[in-house]
């Protein structure tokens, strides 16, 4: 099974699969993790299950039929889209 294939993911692959560096997916996890983004999992080496990182993505976003995020608020622009993100 290639690396990109892997169910379970480190930060740093859950980071690199969002498009984000490590030091960015660390600073967005205090806000994601309020919106239920989901938890690394003890069982499993304290990795993440990337299917439930897409899946909360894919809410957050509309994507499926689903149009109301984990947290149960409707967003009104795309969160990447409602101006710029300061990083640093």
């Amino acid at each position: 099974m290639a690396k990109s294939d892997a169910l379970f993911v480190t930060e740093a692959q859950c980071a690199e699969r969002l498009g984000l560096s490590l030091d960015q997916f660390k600073m967005a996890l205090l806000a994601a993790s309020k919106s239920g983004f989901p938890m690394p999992d003890p069982l499993f080496a304290n990795r993440r299950y990337w299917p439930a990182v897409k899946s909360w993505c894919d809410r957050r976003y509309g994507i499926n039929g689903s149009s109301t995020p984990p947290d149960g608020n409707r967003i009104k622009a795309p969160p990447g889209l409602d101006g710029n993100e300061n990083w640093d």
